[in-house]
């Protein structure tokens, strides 16, 4: 009794020194855990594949699937830290081919409890890579930064390739790549120059159209700029959520309040939430709705701790037949 509480003492201790709170990610089987740092290092605390509960990754699933909750794979935590641990980000396709197969006939998920080791000291900063964004004609680009604000490096509404946002599209679309508008990075550095997040609609109504007749894309390089200082670390690193359609999207604070940075609930990959789907439910891999941020910031910020039950009756729905998951990166805010 006491070694288990000196060990909890000691788990608790080593949260506040680095100034993080332990993150757990749920992730059904046949999907990818993403597990991410906005600031520091990944420290996997523990791990488990396999199924502890009835509920947990239990949509169309039978009884028979869900019925044993002892299901542990032992070498979880192994597999987990050997991948994980010291990274920025890392990602794990869940299944039996990266875990020893603990209960065949389960249906499992892997539950991963992380924290992120932050350094005591910050070099000075001056801006974070560059992310290269590509949107295709009618889809809606969406800019963001975890930390700093965007500075948008270049930018083209046109085409200048012709496989690029092609699928679909006759070649007499494709053909002309020398389709450039020369006022695409001022339009984008007007909108999103200096802010946190941004998106725009792609298309003649927001670019003056360069070339009638083609189908044309949006690609954008921009940087997110960070302060040249930092202060004492008080925001623990940004939490990323994914919750499918029709499940309920918890957010919670251990410490400190709710401030949501980006959200959207639509589909813009055809793995995530695909288990069980039909192909033509994942295909629209370009399901942005404008307000998910604005909804979920109005329900969760400054709170504690929030549920959203994730419906098109609470979000508009932008895309009818695709079967979609909210997505919403958050961070918890302290005061001093």
């Amino acid at each position: 009794m006491f070694h288990k509480a000196l060990s909890f003492l000691t788990l608790l201790v080593l949260l506040c020194q680095h100034g993080v709170r332990a993150v757990d990610l749920i992730t059904c089987e046949g999907q990818t855990a993403h597990l991410s740092c906005a600031r520091g290092t990944i420290n996997v605390l523990s791990a488990n594949y396999g199924r502890t509960d009835r509920t947990t990754c239990s949509t169309g699933r039978p009884p028979n699937k869900l019925s044993n909750v002892q299901c542990r794979s032992s070498t979880s935590l192994s597999v987990v830290t050997t991948r994980c641990d010291g990274q920025q980000s890392c990602s794990i396709v869940v299944g039996d081919a990266a875990f020893t197969e603990p209960c065949p006939g389960t249906y499992k998920y892997l539950f991963v409890s992380y924290e992120c080791i932050l350094p005591t000291t910050y070099p000075p900063p001056t801006s974070a890579p560059s992310t290269n964004l590509v949107t295709c004609e009618s889809g809606t680009a969406l800019l963001g930064c975890s930390q700093g604000t965007i500075s948008v490096l270049s930018a083209n509404y046109g085409r200048m390739d012709s496989s690029t946002c092609s699928a679909g599209k006759p070649a007499v679309q494709l053909s002309n790549v020398q389709c450039t508008q020369s006022t695409s990075l001022s339009v984008l550095t007007n909108l999103c120059d200096g802010q946190q997040s941004c998106s725009i609609v792609v298309g003649n109504v927001a670019f003056t159209d360069p070339c009638p007749g083609t189908y044309k894309y949006l690609f954008v390089s921009y940087e997110c700029i960070l302060p040249t200082t930092y202060p004492p670390p008080t925001i623990a690193p940004s939490i990323n959520l994914v919750t499918c359609e029709l499940g309920t999207a918890s957010l919670s604070c251990a410490q400190g309040t709710i401030n949501v940075l980006f959200a959207n609930y639509g589909r813009t990959d055809r793995t995530t939430c695909s288990s069980g789907r039909p192909a033509v439910q994942l295909s629209n891999v370009q399901c942005t709705l404008s307000t998910s941020l604005s909804v979920v910031t109005n329900q969760c910020n400054g709170k504690r701790s929030c549920s959203i039950v994730v419906r098109r009756n609470f979000f508009n729905d932008p895309c009818p037949a695709t079967y979609k998951y909210l997505f919403v990166s958050y961070e918890c805010t302290t005061t001093k």
